[in-house]
């Protein structure tokens, strides 16, 4: 029971229902469901059904009948797509028009993130982007946005927050890895990380990227912890 206190107070603390997500975007609630039927915005982050709770971070089918938490981070695409149907286009239209901006910016974001190559290695031909596959890897990104991964991960999703998520997590894991790191020179950059990140559900942070790279670092460095649920 304790713990499913804490899960309730965590989503209750960093996600919207259904409704005040639709009340947040200006629309009701079926015009949200039917944006995000049409792949603008990710459905439900985490759920509360008949076997406990749900979570879409490595989910393997849709959200169980239930109660149901979104991603606040959802509500400006859901503007765009909102404000791009208004001018004639259509659901589909909408969507291909997110993921055709996102992937631009992940484009850019790629040249301006120190560690983007851990990252997304296979976007760089020696010192150059390869255009191509950084488009290819900014699909895959966005479809797991759509999927959900990233409503658990992120506060808010955009090309320049998932570039620097990954990159900053990548870097932090391989340099903690390392036997005699420098825990002072990291802190700077998990402060970054930090920035980015929800503090994910309590069953889930210890194995997720906060776990593996803030608290670790403050963990061995004796600095106390994230207080992330505080």
């Amino acid at each position: 029971m304790h713990a499913d206190d804490d899960a309730r107070r965590y989503v209750e603390r960093w996600f919207w229902t259904l409704d005040d997500l639709a009340e947040a975007v200006g629309v009701a609630p079926a015009r949200v469901e039917h944006l995000i039927a049409a792949r603008c915005a990710p459905g439900p982050i985490y759920a509360r059904g008949a076997e406990g709770w749900w979570s879409a971070l490595g989910a393997d089918g849709a959200a169980p009948a239930g109660e149901h938490w979104y991603s606040p981070g959802a509500a400006w695409g859901l503007r765009q797509a909102e404000m791009a149907t208004r001018g004639g286009s259509s659901l589909a239209e909408a969507a291909a028009m997110l993921r055709d901006r996102f992937a631009d910016r992940f484009v850019v974001a790629l040249r301006h993130q120190r560690y983007a190559r851990l990252a997304f290695p296979a976007c760089f031909s020696g010192d150059a982007i390869d255009p191509d596959a950084a488009r290819d890897a900014a699909q895959d990104e966005w479809a797991s946005w759509i999927q959900g991964g990233y409503g658990v991960c992120l506060r808010v999703f955009i090309a320049e927050t998932c570039v620097a998520k990954e990159s900053l997590g990548a870097w932090l894991k391989a340099a903690i890895a390392e036997p005699d790191y420098d825990g002072a020179a990291l802190l700077a950059d998990a402060e970054a990380l930090a920035g980015l990140l929800l503090p994910f559900a309590p069953w889930q942070r210890a194995t997720g990227t906060p776990g593996r790279t803030i608290d670790r670092l403050l963990r061995e460095q004796r600095l106390g912890d994230d207080r992330p649920y505080a």
